[in-house]
């Protein structure tokens, strides 16, 4: 038998051999045409070798992404002669930019006119493609203090428009003092608007005589709600939603609810609850004193005694007259010797007249409807007067009546709500009223002490 045959382990030997010296021989060649390329190595320098796919067909590793420049915020304030566009250019966009930007924004703002000092805030990122140019990723602004506008955009790179709604909070004021000499003017001297300062007058009308039974020294307190936006002034006039008085027939307190189904705003007199309103005020005039009475008397002017058909109050010229309940506006007119004169038609077939007005409020115009304590008019001494003062004449079925006597009669079939729906808005304004008047008490104004 061969030798070779005869020893297997031999020749297996031989064939490891001869791969190995294959092998060597591959790699050295490899190494003599990397070091013909790049050279020896020098000293200090390491040698990495980048990674090779497998022999099984798998991927290569991935590169590792150049990082996105990061955005760059900015701020700044329009000027009194610039556009949007304009002004975003001056932020670095260019003019293409700059424009779609803009148009973006013309459905929910004006991007021709100037807003000098509205602020914008920016976020801008250098272009794709290394043109130098630089790209809007947002853009937030308050046109108005009701909504801030932020433009940005989707993941399409399309400029989108949100829109937030400011939020409207509601804050409790109390305005608290005593009466000097005028319940009207002193409510005007602790900064109540004059329109405002009526109104209340006109509530406490409802129970008390204006002219009799208030006196220097009485105490009020009135609560307003005032809406307010975070930055921004009030969206809303304050609204009146308690009125208060010590007098001296004792306290009255005024509730501010809704009367109808359409939310029509009315006070409901905190000692009766829901019942209906007296059909007419006491004194349809705030700040005034009674100065004559119905029947018969020797006329200031004329020099002779005759009757007189309705009562007077003296008050300055230009306090204002309420209506004394509500009614439709027959007429606004000068009627001679009673100057300028406004007659209202009223429930249950009563009418009240005012008479030497020095004007009549706006919209006061035949046909026009009033609702009780509403201004409608100012004192004046126009026609047969001696000085200025409130001539009340209340006319009943055609007739003219004593005004004092008429005044409750019938009610204008208003009753504002129901009682339970009263008397949860009542346990809501007492709450308040009880917390401001703590943190009031013995303040006569600062936030939130009014006046």
């Amino acid at each position: 038998m061969n030798q070779k045959a005869r020893n297997p382990e031999t020749r297996i030997g031989r064939l490891a051999g001869a791969a190995l010296s294959r092998s060597a021989l591959a790699a050295g060649c490899a190494l003599v045409a990397w070091l013909v390329i790049f050279g020896p190595p020098v000293a200090g320098r390491m040698i990495a070798f980048a990674p090779i796919a497998s022999s099984t067909g798998g991927p290569a590793p991935a590169r590792p992404r150049a990082a996105r420049p990061a955005a760059e915020a900015k701020t700044l304030e329009m000027s009194a002669d610039e556009s949007l566009a304009d002004a975003l250019n001056r932020a670095g966009l260019d003019a293409e930019e700059a424009g779609a930007a803009a148009t973006a924004l013309a459905d929910e703002f004006d991007i021709v006119n100037p807003h000098p000092g509205l602020a914008l805030s920016l976020e801008v990122a250098p272009a794709a493609g290394g043109s130098g140019n630089r790209r809007l990723v947002s853009l937030s602004l308050s046109p108005t203090d009701e909504a801030r506008l932020r433009l940005s955009r989707d993941a399409d790179g399309v400029l989108r428009v949100g829109r937030v709604e400011a939020p409207v909070v509601v804050e409790p004021t109390m305005v608290q003092g005593a009466v000097e000499g005028s319940l009207y003017l002193s409510l005007v001297g602790k900064g109540i608007t004059p329109g405002m300062a009526a109104q209340v007058a006109g509530l406490f009308g409802r129970r008390l005589d204006l002219a009799r039974d208030i006196v220097s020294g009485d105490r009020f307190r009135l609560v307003f709600e005032q809406p307010r936006r975070a930055g921004g002034p009030a969206p809303a006039p304050p609204e009146l939603v308690y009125a208060e008085l010590t007098a001296r027939p004792g306290l009255v307190r005024f509730y501010r609810a809704a009367s109808d189904g359409a939310g029509q705003a009315d006070f409901v007199d905190g000692a009766w609850g829901p019942s209906p309103a007296p059909l007419l005020l006491r004194t349809p005039v705030a700040g005034a004193r009674l100065t004559s009475l119905f029947g018969p008397r020797l006329h200031p002017i004329l020099g002779y005694s005759r009757m007189h058909q309705g009562v007077d109050f003296a008050a300055p010229t230009g306090s204002p007259v309420l209506a004394a309940g509500d009614g439709v506006v027959e007429e606004a007119r000068w009627a001679g010797g009673y100057g300028r004169w406004l007659k209202i038609r009223h429930a249950s077939g009563l009418e009240t007249g005012y008479a030497h007005l020095s004007a009549w409020a706006v919209a006061i115009t035949p046909g026009a409807r009033v609702r009780q304590g509403q201004v409608v008019a100012y004192v004046g001494s126009t026609g047969l007067a001696t000085g200025p003062h409130l001539h009340f004449e209340v006319f009943s079925a055609g007739l003219r009546v004593d005004p004092r006597a008429a005044e409750r009669n019938g009610d204008d079939g208003r009753s504002p709500g129901d009682g339970g729906a009263f008397r949860a808005r009542k346990a809501s304004i007492d709450a308040t009223v009880a917390s401001l008047g703590a943190v009031c008490s013995g303040a006569e104004n600062g936030s939130p002490c009014g006046g």
